[in-house]
């Protein structure tokens, strides 16, 4: 297992695992260690609970929120855990530190009939770090979060004791799971039901299944090593298209046309780019494509079909839809095509790339300056209220920002892009309104990327007091010491 011990020794020889795509400045740490397997991250663990010595988990380093970037303490890093193994009917076993462009490859040379269907957006993500953040890619709007698709886990608690979780094998009862080797858990009474697609604080139904509590709980218990990952079967018949509608009036009627389709067309994804993202990507041209030059906004959808009849269904009334939305179809993208569906893919990441640059671009100005952006969700039904709100919120403040996300899922992104301390501020601000104007609608503060250290705080918007002591009670069971994820402190 490789460490490294002392402040400046980290800095100068592995600075890399101290920064994150949040940008924040000022982590430190005073060990890092690379285990390579479970055991030795167990005896690691084990050493460093008897010292006392708090514990940062450390994956792809592709979180926004700085959940992984560390305040002292030691960092553990499973980036070189990276056994993959098929095991038949479609089941695959992976460790911690396998990749999603990893474990896309692997299926795709030793499982071709099958597929992985969360599908998070960014591919240098950790199998680990999805799992800890309960994350989602645009196909959740069909396929749901990474936590539809684990059937165990292994994991690491703060206390070094190695142990195996399978979904069906505890569950709570009553608000109350027992296990041999965590303890008695109780769950807090929730005074409203968390959000479908909901990333902050712990999973809480009252009957769940205990794998679930540590899926989305952001390494505050425990370290994950390795995870069986369900894989589903590749449709027959796989479309995308991106149209591009020359006003929000055509995109809110397509967008609630689609929402009610009901089985004539099998939609994988919905996702938006608002007016602002398609004149950032004119502006900010790179080596992708560019919109059509009349585009106001953007939707992009994924759908599928199982056979030749239910796919000319699906077209069919695709057509229809488009002509009832008066969106035209003539300057759209798409098909079936691998190189079609590229063109999409590039089109899409090239948003939150360029966004990243600018980003990387004032913090050379201003070091102080970070990545921000709302994390939001709501009923679809809601998202045009929602949107309009956000939009509200920001330009109050006469902020540069860009608006783009799972629309299918009433999710979506705002990306403040501050140039000076000034505009950090208000960003700051503006995000907290943003997350709070979610949940008077009934939705979550964070849907996918977690809370992390940028947005612990929002807690307390969405929980009552008792419920988050309900949370702390539980982390106390299993970690009494709070030696992980130290920085995450509940509000």
């Amino acid at each position: 297992m490789r460490s490294i011990t002392g402040k400046e020794n980290i800095e100068d020889s592995c600075a890399n695992i101290l920064t994150d795509e949040s940008n924040l400045a000022g982590a430190w740490c005073d060990i890092a260690v690379w285990p390579e397997t479970s055991v030795e991250a167990q005896a690691f663990i084990q050493s460093s609970a008897k010292d006392g010595v708090p514990i940062t988990v450390s994956g792809g380093l592709t979180g926004i929120a700085g959940g992984a970037l560390p305040e002292g303490g030691a960092v553990v890093s499973t980036s070189c855990m990276k056994k993959i193994e098929y095991e038949d009917n479609g089941l695959i076993k992976a460790e911690a530190g396998v990749t999603i462009e990893e474990l896309q490859r692997f299926i795709s040379s030793e499982a071709g009939q099958f597929f992985y269907p969360p599908d998070p957006t960014e591919e240098t993500a950790s199998i680990g770090g999805t799992i800890a953040t309960d994350a989602s890619g645009a196909d959740s709007f069909l396929y749901g979060s990474t936590r539809e698709w684990i059937q165990k886990l292994e994991l690491v608690l703060p206390s070094g004791k190695l142990l195996e979780i399978e979904r069906d094998q505890y569950r709570f009862e009553d608000l109350m799971c027992r296990h041999p080797d965590i303890g008695t858990l109780i769950l807090p009474k929730l005074s409203r039901k968390q959000s479908p697609k909901n990333a902050a604080g712990y999973y809480m139904h009252p009957d769940m299944d205990l794998i679930d509590l540590f899926i989305g709980s952001e390494s505050t218990l425990g370290l994950i090593t390795r995870a069986w990952l369900k894989l589903a079967p590749v449709p027959s018949f796989l479309f995308d298209l991106t149209v591009f509608p020359e006003d929000f009036v055509s995109f809110w009627n397509l967008f609630e046309n689609l929402l009610n389709t009901g089985d004539s067309l099998l939609i994988r994804a919905i996702e938006m780019m608002d007016d602002r993202c398609i004149d950032f990507i004119r502006s900010h041209s790179g080596d992708f494509p560019l919109p059509p030059e009349n585009a106001h906004c953007a939707l992009l959808l994924r759908a599928e079909a199982w056979n030749d009849d239910q796919l000319d269904e699906a077209l069919t009334a695709m057509d229809e839809i488009l002509e009832k939305s008066n969106v035209s179809s003539e300057t759209a993208w798409g098909g079936f095509e691998p190189s079609e569906q590229q063109k999409i893919r590039d089109f899409r990441h090239a948003l939150p790339e360029s966004v990243n640059h600018i980003i990387s671009e004032a913090r050379r100005e201003c070091p102080s300056i970070h990545k921000l952006g709302s994390d939001g969700a709501v009923e679809p039904s809601k998202l045009r209220e929602y949107y309009f709100r956000t939009r509200e919120i920001l330009e109050e403040r006469n902020l540069p920002y860009v608006i783009f996300g799972h629309a299918g899922q009433g999710h979506i992104h705002a990306n403040a892009l501050p140039h000076s301390l000034k505009e950090l501020v208000l960003a700051e601000e503006a995000m907290r309104e943003i997350a709070a104007a979610a949940v008077e609608m009934g939705g979550t503060v964070s849907a996918e990327h977690g809370l992390g250290k940028l947005k612990v705080g929002f807690l307390s918007l969405m929980y009552t007091e008792n419920e988050i002591k309900g949370m702390e009670s539980i982390r106390r069971v299993i970690d009494p010491d709070c030696l992980f994820s130290r920085s995450l402190k509940f509000p």
